[in-house]
């Protein structure tokens, strides 16, 4: 199954960032990389585990 997390789905509306794979541990650190490095923000895996969407 695809997972998905996608800054819409965590609070950022004017970010139009999504990643997807079938690896949800990838999923998860791309949105780490991306939150630190576009946000300034540090999502901990816990949090982005809850906002992973099957798809």
């Amino acid at each position: 199954m695809v997972k998905e997390i996608s800054c819409i789905n965590a609070g950022f509306e004017d970010c139009e960032f999504l990643v997807r794979s079938e690896n949800e541990r990838e999923v998860i650190e791309f949105a780490r990389q991306h939150a630190r490095n576009t946000h300034d923000a540090e999502a901990s895996p816990e949090h982005l585990e809850q906002i992973v969407v099957e798809v």
